[in-house]
């Protein structure tokens, strides 16, 4: 059986998870979505999506993310 202890580590450490990856999605929008074209152009590298298109992801995530945050603070 479970302790207490364990189990608070447990949620603990999932929220940490949940977070840590909606910064890696964050940080993966914004350095390839809302990269500067110009900056790009001259190094050869090209964005690989638009920015208005990169937007609107980014705000499908957030939005999934508070769905998850609002599913388990609700149901608690």
């Amino acid at each position: 059986m479970m302790g207490q202890t364990l189990f608070t580590a447990l949620i603990a450490l999932f929220w940490v998870a949940e977070f840590a990856f909606a910064g890696v999605v964050v940080y993966w929008f914004v350095t390839q979505g809302f990269s500067d074209e110009e900056k790009g152009a001259a190094s050869g590298v090209k964005p690989l999506e638009s920015k208005s298109f990169t937007r609107t992801s980014l705000l499908m995530w957030g939005g999934f993310f508070l769905a998850i945050v609002l599913l388990i603070v609700v149901g608690a």
